[in-house]
């Protein structure tokens, strides 16, 4: 009896906890956006690093250059491509003036992962106020820019990330990459845009704009050059120096095709989800037993049916149904604020368990020494 007690006060404090983490995050994402867009502006410079992505950067540079945010700049680098990337950056850039094609010098080595070599070889070719840094496997609503210089003027922001449409055909795919709905339900960033820790603050590297300048004085990539998530490790460099960021949703007007099913979605967010919760013994049993309580709080109903048979209904069972449904709802209320498909919405038990295998998995190659592989690169 005591085992079902603590546990359905436990449940029910997930369960409240994610349900108004999610309600407070959606109105503080919604009040973040109500900004007022204008066409013209400061230079952004949209930067994009591109290895073997002839698939995908024709769809991102015809979105940019639809924009109806006048003064920018489109840069874009070959990061060695084996296909056509560098022909179809050649192509675009007889299309629009505004589209620069840039090499990786393969000689030039400022840090050993691959996208952050390329920003950084990129990035001094930048004329504008602005950098928008954005992958090439996105698609940007022609308001895309206007809306984010919009959002950084009126909140003073010197750094802005955001959670975009995360669009894959496969299920299994799309479970692996809702790991990321973590960021919406159980991260309270309306609280931590107020707080601006660096221990808090949180990014995903297919959405960031921010100032130029603030990206030369806190050092910008050179200063997280080890860090295996750059998007992570920039915004909290930010913070760190006292910068000005915000987490907002983006899923209105920036979409991502980072994976295409499910073997890729697993390898990427596996590689995520290891970089954010680094295998270290100082938190390496914590956040396993984490992993392990929220496998047991994502599947709560069949343990409900254990205790009916041993113990039978009672006021407590109760409560965990109730805490369960509150955190399933606010699962399912931040997937589709960001425009998941109803089926991924509803499977909450069986994406957390994916995000535990995941991160387990990670676990595992990190300490046989397995590194990771991205795009035909050692990580």
């Amino acid at each position: 009896m005591i085992v079902l007690i603590i546990f359905a006060i436990l449940m029910i404090v997930v369960g409240i906890y994610t349900f108004i983490c999610t309600s407070f995050n959606m109105l503080y994402f919604k009040k973040m956006e109500e900004v007022e867009i204008k066409d013209e502006g400061p230079l952004v410079s949209v930067i994009i690093p591109a290895r073997d992505e002839e698939k995908n950067l024709p769809r991102l540079l015809k979105s940019l250059m639809n924009q109806t945010y006048k003064n920018i700049e489109i840069l874009v680098i070959n990061d060695q491509s084996s296909d056509r990337t560098q022909e179809i950056i050649d192509e675009y850039t007889k299309l629009d003036p505004r589209i620069k094609g840039y090499k990786t010098d393969p000689s030039v080595k400022y840090t050993k992962h691959g996208k952050m070599n390329a920003l950084l070889q990129l990035i001094p070719y930048a004329k504008g106020e602005y950098l928008f840094a954005t992958d090439a496997d996105t698609a940007h609503a022609s308001t895309s820019v206007a809306h984010t210089v919009a959002i950084m003027k009126k909140h003073n922001l010197d750094i802005i990330s955001g959670l975009p449409t995360e669009l894959c055909r496969s299920y299994w795919g799309s479970i692996n990459i809702s790991a990321m709905m973590f960021a919406n339900v159980m991260i309270p960033h309306f609280l931590f845009y107020k707080i601006q820790s660096p221990f808090f603050a949180f990014a995903i590297g297919q959405f960031i704009m921010m100032r130029k300048d603030a990206y030369y004085e806190v050092g910008g990539y050179l200063g997280v050059k080890n860090t295996v998530v750059d998007d992570m490790g920039l915004v909290k460099l930010f913070t760190k120096h006292k910068k000005k960021y915000a987490f907002i949703n983006a899923s209105e007007f920036v979409a991502c095709y980072m994976y295409s099913d499910k073997k890729g979605a697993f390898k990427g967010m596996e590689r995520s989800i290891s970089g954010v919760f680094p295998a270290v013994p100082a938190i390496l049993a914590p956040v396993i037993f984490l992993a392990l309580f929220l496998m047991i709080i994502a599947w709560a109903p069949l343990s409900l049916i254990f205790f009916l048979i041993f113990i039978g209904w009672n006021n407590y069972c109760l409560l965990l149904l109730i805490g369960w449904l509150l955190f399933w709802l606010g699962w399912f209320m931040g997937c589709r604020n960001t425009n998941y498909r109803k089926l991924v919405s509803i499977s909450a038990p069986i994406s957390i368990t994916m995000i535990c295998v995941m991160y387990v998995h990670g676990i595992y190659r990190r300490v046989t020494g397995k590194n990771f592989i991205w795009k035909g690169r050692e990580i």
